[in-house]
């Protein structure tokens, strides 16, 4: 017998045990979803070994480690390491939720758009600078030109006259 809009008549009771399988089915999906996401940490070593991160499934960096070599480098080289690392591991995590994601609610969904709309812009890889070698052969570094002194700041009606510089802000008194 065919209803309205081409559809079959089905037993009742068929139809809900077809509906319940699909919902465990769903759930289940849901369910290791959930596990993947909440397992989605990433650790990631630089080309050279000197430094390691950890990332949480959101980015969050949850551990940072140096190698005994990395104290060679200079502080701008490292804190760039650290920092180029660290934005490879959190790509990965990215990547990795969004394929989590689409496994569970299709590529072209909503919550996969809305995850991509919360990443930040991708980086293009930039080569490592390179090290900095003025000092051990004796070339003189150009100093960078001095900060501009500000001006001082005009005094409006509702200045007190109090000065703020010497008052503890963190209530230890």
């Amino acid at each position: 017998m065919s209803v309205p809009f081409g559809g079959e008549v089905r037993d009742p009771q068929e139809w809900m045990r077809e509906q319940e399988r699909r919902s465990a089915a769903l759930l289940a999906k849901a369910e290791q979803a959930k596990a993947d996401l909440e397992n989605n940490v990433v650790t990631l070593s630089s080309p050279d070994r000197l430094v390691t991160v950890t990332v949480n499934p959101g980015g969050g960096l949850t551990s940072l480690s140096l190698s005994p070599q990395a104290q060679e480098r200079p502080p701008a080289q490292l804190a760039s390491l650290i920092m180029s690392t660290y934005r490879k591991a959190t790509t990965r995590a990215a990547d990795r939720t969004l394929e989590i994601m689409a496994g569970l609610t299709g590529e072209d969904s909503d919550a996969v758009d809305f995850i991509k709309s919360t990443l930040p812009p991708r980086e293009e890889a930039q080569p490592a600078p390179e090290p900095d070698d003025s000092a051990r052969f004796g070339v003189p570094v150009a100093e960078p030109p001095p900060a501009k002194p500000r001006p001082p700041r005009p005094v409006s009606d509702e200045d007190d006259g109090e000065d703020f510089q010497h008052v503890d802000w963190t209530g230890r008194s």
